[in-house]
């Protein structure tokens, strides 16, 4: 499974570019290459929402841990998928 981080130059602006490589890139390849496809759909969250353009939408959301904070968790919404590539959507991060 592989993934495609959408927005990258919105993210970098709105965090830096550094944090945009060293935390959510970095966290995304660690994540989806030591996880096996099975793995990766059972770490969805299907029932999650989140409120964009003052709609309530609901995707599948997946959140991983930051490599680079051990005390954060990263998440994205999974707002499609084509052939074994999962769309991302960077929608924040939380503390662990």
């Amino acid at each position: 499974m592989r993934f495609a981080l959408r927005k990258q130059e919105k993210i970098a602006s709105a965090y830096s570019e550094g944090y945009l490589k060293e935390h959510i890139l970095s966290s995304l390849k660690s994540y989806f290459e030591k996880r096996k496809n099975d793995d990766i759909f059972n770490d969805m969250d299907s029932n999650d929402t989140y409120t964009y353009d003052g709609r309530e939408i609901s995707y599948p959301v997946l959140r991983i841990n930051d490599v680079a904070d051990k005390d954060s968790m990263l998440e994205f919404a999974i707002v499609g998928q084509q052939y074994d590539v999962l769309k991302l959507s960077f929608l924040g991060r939380m503390k662990g």
